[in-house]
């Protein structure tokens, strides 16, 4: 199945370019100032070369572009450099020693026979590992601090193999050059779509044409659409190719860290996940209830509130239980430190811990318990976890593929339940996890 899915990912890709070559191709004809119509096609008089010249034109820019933002990302204050060089006067929190993670991923990078420039950590309370690959600059990988604090060393070491997975089928390569032609289309369909909108309102305020305004108006409607829906098209085989990218990452870390560690590693993440999006959940609402508020809660409000949630809780039932003591104290902590309030952790406590129960019970009417409703949606990992370590061994494994298997229509996660898969970069867990069993003989 692995050949399938590398064969998949590569036809996604030469779709997508062909795809890309045709809206080149219908950009290039277009003849924009048509008497009546505003837009046409040209096929005698328009010039190739400069159609080429632009898209080269625009194709560097991107890499400028791109090369800019690479740079600046690894400037960012939350990122850690581990290898080559450490700053001896950064504080370490993390559980594991920043030895520890080099070695793990200089080791793994020998096995995956690939080539490491530069390690760093990202301090986040969300769990995640990424990695690119560009000219000059080398193979970065980056690991999220809260996937440190959510797996075990085996899990850990899993993640990395992933992303050195990503490394040893180029796929960083693959997606530069992928996005520049649709980048080059974009550029030219605003060109256009300013246009046909010059055009219509020529036709109100200068023709005084009523008739010809509503013409105009229906072409650039149409024009829009069909814009549209190629470019949506495009977008749809690229995720394609993402998705099959994932899964044969996931079958190299499988490979090399072997399938239970990985399996375990996809299963604790994605129930981190979990757990962070009720929690999410749960502060929106509380916010909803505040009848002053100016918008929806900032994401750098909800960075702060997630981080002072357990870092290794992964249990969302918890996550909605807290949700009201983590929001409070968080804002009364901010208050505090914006205001000057003179108030104690412990004063805060004492003011937050009253309105709890209140609060609980009030989400509770509001949302009554959908555990019911979950059940027949879900397959829940934790109950074939017999022994409650909240990992599954090989015996616990082969239970959860057995129900998975006869539950074709159940996930793994509630967040994944009506989710439109073909928009999602990420294959879904319930995917993720069978591949790597069917590619193993589980």
């Amino acid at each position: 199945m692995i050949e399938e899915v590398n064969r998949n990912k590569w036809m996604a890709i030469y779709t997508f370019l062909i795809l890309d070559v045709v809206q080149i191709l219908l950009v290039s004809v277009l003849y924009v100032g048509h008497p009546t119509f505003v837009l046409g096609f040209d096929f005698v008089n328009s010039d190739p070369i400069i159609s080429a010249s632009l898209f080269v034109g625009i194709s560097l820019m991107q890499i400028v572009m791109l090369y800019l933002t690479a740079t600046s990302m690894l400037r960012q204050s939350d990122l850690i450099k581990l290898y080559p060089e450490f700053d001896e006067a950064t504080e370490w929190r993390s559980r594991y020693s920043r030895d520890d993670i080099v070695k793990w991923t200089q080791d793994l990078a020998i096995q995956s026979k690939v080539k490491v420039n530069k390690i760093f950590i990202m301090n986040s309370p969300l769990p995640n590992a990424f990695t690119f690959s560009l000219p000059f600059l080398g193979s970065i990988v980056v690991v999220h601090t809260n996937t440190l604090e959510v797996l075990n060393e085996e899990e850990v070491k899993a993640i990395i193999t992933h992303e050195l997975g990503h490394i040893a089928n180029r796929d960083s390569i693959v997606q530069i050059f992928t996005r520049m032609p649709s980048f080059f289309i974009d550029l030219i369909y605003l060109y256009i779509y300013i246009l046909l909108g010059v055009g219509v309102a020529s036709a109100v305020f200068l023709d005084g044409d009523l008739i010809l305004a509503g013409i105009r108006l229906l072409v650039l409607g149409g024009f829009f659409l069909l814009s549209r829906i190629l470019s949506a098209v495009t977008q749809l085989f690229m995720r394609k190719a993402s998705r099959s990218a994932e899964l044969m990452s996931d079958y190299h870390a499988a490979s090399v860290l072997g399938h239970e560690a990985t399996i375990n590693a996809l299963i604790r993440l994605g129930q981190r996940v979990e757990a962070i999006t009720v929690l999410i959940e749960e502060v929106r609402w509380l916010e909803s209830l505040n009848p002053e508020r100016g918008g929806k809660i900032s994401n750098d409000e909800l960075m702060r509130i997630i981080t002072h949630y357990p870092l290794d809780g992964i249990d969302e039932k918890n996550a909605r239980q807290v949700a009201p003591g983590v929001f409070l104290s968080t804002r009364l902590k901010n208050m505090r430190e914006v205001y000057g309030l003179e108030l104690t952790d412990e004063q805060i406590q004492t003011a937050v811990d009253p309105a709890i129960p209140s609060l609980q019970k009030k989400r509770d009417d509001a949302k009554p318990d959908s555990e019911v409703t979950k059940e027949i949606q879900i397959v829940d990992w934790r109950k074939v976890d017999y022994d409650k370590d909240r990992r599954l061994s090989t015996e616990e494994l082969n239970d959860l593929l057995k129900i998975l298997r006869e539950n074709p229509k159940k996930m793994l996660f509630d967040r994944e339940v009506g989710a439109n898969l073909l928009i999602l970069d990420h294959p879904d867990f319930r995917r993720r996890v069978l591949f790597i069993a069917e590619e193993f003989g589980l």
